[in-house]
């Protein structure tokens, strides 16, 4: 299952059905409160692909939006989408990801330590 994420966004919206809508309109399976963004401005269908139906393929298409629809800054009609891709609709962007393809949670690094004087010149003059 592949998912959209709005950039800057921690959650996803899954793509899990044969077609989603997206714009304002609060019937669309994806809701954009942007209002740069048409009430229904594009839509992903989803169907197998025809090398391997066993995978998907995402497509998207513009719904004659007023400010049109854009992956990786090129105006579309429609366009199969791939991991990480970018689509943007009126001023908000999405970014298209694939399950197996997508970004590893968040997690901890251990803290870097500051290097004091001390320790820099022990590194620096061992013999």
């Amino acid at each position: 299952m592949a998912t959209l994420q709005k950039l800057g966004k921690e959650e996803r919206c899954p793509l899990d059905l044969s077609q989603m809508g997206i714009g304002r309109a609060p019937d669309n399976e994806i809701v954009v409160e942007d209002d740069t963004v048409s009430g229904y401005h594009s839509l992903i269908t989803v169907r197998p692909s025809e090398q391997d139906d066993s995978v998907n393929e995402y497509i998207i298409e513009d719904l004659e939006s007023t400010n049109k629809t854009y992956v990786n800054n090129k105006e579309i009609k429609t366009h199969l989408l791939k991991n990480g891709d970018i689509i943007r609709v009126g001023e908000t962007r999405l970014k298209f990801s694939t399950e197996k393809y997508q970004s590893p949670p968040k997690t901890d690094f251990i803290k870097t330590t500051k290097l004091t004087t001390k320790k820099v010149s022990s590194f620096l003059f061992t013999k």
